[in-house]
């Protein structure tokens, strides 16, 4: 029987394991000179981060922060932020 699994990335491992550990949120570092977030009140990336109505903030260049693992990954892809 031929092996049918699929090598992930090394950013959706990360993803994996953080889901993995119970968790839906993912550690970021942000590569791009800034980028608006949804905050929480603790300054990490809010689960309804999607949502139109919901307000951003600032985030510079090499700040680290917890984000949901779907910004995170949305991030990554953009180049605007490093999981780690």
């Amino acid at each position: 029987m031929a092996d049918t699994t699929k090598s992930l990335p090394d950013s959706d491992d990360k993803i994996d394991t953080a889901a993995a550990d119970g968790g839906d949120m993912a550690m970021i570092v942000v590569t791009v000179d800034h980028v608006y977030l949804p905050l929480d009140e603790d300054g990490n990336g809010r689960t309804d981060w999607a949502v139109t109505s919901v307000s951003t903030t600032r985030v510079s260049k090499r700040e680290r922060l917890q984000v949901p693992t779907d910004l995170a990954k949305h991030l990554s892809e953009r180049d605007q932020a490093e999981i780690l």
